[in-house]
């Protein structure tokens, strides 16, 4: 073989090899997706939601707020049922507020970073319970991370991986299919279900003590460019602990810190 012959033979063989590396590169899925992700079932489920909440695989990136406002009948922790009106309040990633009021009085639940934001007010605005202790901030940042699974949002706080096969706990709900498991070192877990037809997230399924727990969206409404949960309800059991209802629906209205306070 000459020098000619040799010369093109070795850029042919540097020329596969570096196709070879573009090519597995691009095949490659990036850290985020590798962190997110246990199987491809689940990242094809999971995006699939995404794509038929905000009508493209990037739409829940620009989702940066939300204001909900309705009603709301919910038990006490006695069982007593309430009933008022509600507004929640969602600043993405670490904000959320839930204000309940009526004949009853207030009560708020949510945190603001590292702020807990918990009240119990009377109607004559006794303060009943305000707690302020880890639990209670981790408390909220759970109830932040289910509701927006509903949303097909994972937590930057409560970071989560998702299963659909070789789930590292014990999940209620494995009757309800299809599903993936969002599971978090955090003693976070909470399974994820799809309607077949509209592919959006029906349930989240999860366990409070002993009792199991199912969020179920009832109804959602179209505002600004998303499919938002608009009827909402929690049971335990057979028994409903909440539910929700939205008349006013604002996606990524202008809040401030000065809209998580007491």
């Amino acid at each position: 073989m000459n020098s000619i012959a040799r010369r093109r033979t070795v850029m042919c063989f540097c020329a596969i090899v570096c196709w070879l590396a573009v090519a597995n590169a691009q095949n490659e899925p990036d850290p985020e997706v590798r962190r997110l992700y246990h199987d491809p079932k689940a990242r094809e489920l999971f995006e699939s939601a995404r794509i038929a909440l905000t009508g493209g695989p990037g739409g829940l990136a620009r989702l940066r707020s939300l204001r909900l406002k309705g009603h709301s009948q919910f038990s006490g922790a006695d069982g007593t049922p309430f009933s008022g009106a509600v507004e929640i309040r969602i600043l993405l990633p670490d904000r959320y507020l839930r204000i309940d009021s009526g004949s009853f009085g207030r009560r708020l639940t949510g945190y603001a970073g590292t702020t807990p934001l918990n009240l119990i007010e009377s109607a004559d605005q006794h303060v009943i319970s305000e707690p302020k202790d880890a639990a209670s901030i981790e408390a909220a940042r759970f109830d932040l991370a289910r509701f927006m699974l509903n949303m097909a949002w994972v937590s930057n706080e409560v970071q989560v991986k998702l299963y659909t096969r070789e789930t590292p706990v014990d999940m209620p709900g494995a009757e309800f299919s299809p599903g993936v498991d969002a599971v978090s070192d955090m003693r976070f877990s909470a399974r994820v279900t799809f309607d077949p037809k509209s592919r959006m997230p029906d349930r989240v399924i999860y366990r409070n003590g002993s009792q199991v727990m199912t969020m179920s969206v009832v109804e959602r409404k179209s505002a600004g460019g998303y499919k938002i949960p608009a009827h909402v309800v929690t049971r335990a059991g057979d028994r409903t602990v909440d539910e929700l209802t939205f008349d006013e629906i604002v996606v990524n209205p202008s809040l401030a810190k000065a809209d998580f306070a007491k």
